[in-house]
């Protein structure tokens, strides 16, 4: 009977020990991205440099030469793809559209790839993506 309750407990604790390895993984993925800045060059009709800067669970994109607001979106993240949803801004995107990026980190560089995105506005600008971490 004793084996049984120290057995119990033993699989109690690694599970417990699991969920919490997991917990801090997923926050240090979101990490990975709050309070950071990010700079590239979209290619649009005009060619625009913009500032991408990931908040707690905003992320706000606004033009490298003048500073105005380009867009705001709000993100979330799980196992590096993010995801994005307008909330106002100058893209044709509609609001509940969502975007899913899958993103690597290197370095002062971030890749980004596309997932899915229902606006295909956004996902032409910013699929095989190089952003350059701004400091």
């Amino acid at each position: 009977m004793q084996q049984l309750q120290n057995k119990s407990k033993q699989t109690a604790m690694k599970k417990i020990i699991f969920l919490l390895v997991i917990s801090i993984a997923s926050i240090s993925v979101h990490a990975q991205l709050t309070d950071t800045k990010w700079k590239d060059t979209l290619k649009l009709d005009n060619p625009l440099e913009v500032f991408f800067s990931f908040a707690k669970d905003t992320l706000i994109v606004t033009a490298v030469a003048d500073g105005s607001l380009i867009e705001t979106m709000t993100y979330t993240v799980k196992d590096n793809v993010f995801t994005i949803q307008k909330v106002s801004g100058q893209s044709d995107c509609d609001s509940s559209s969502l975007g899913k990026y899958k993103f690597e980190i290197n370095g002062d560089d971030m890749y980004v790839t596309l997932v899915s995105d229902d606006c295909t506005d956004r996902s032409s600008v910013l699929d095989k993506t190089k952003f350059v971490r701004s400091r």
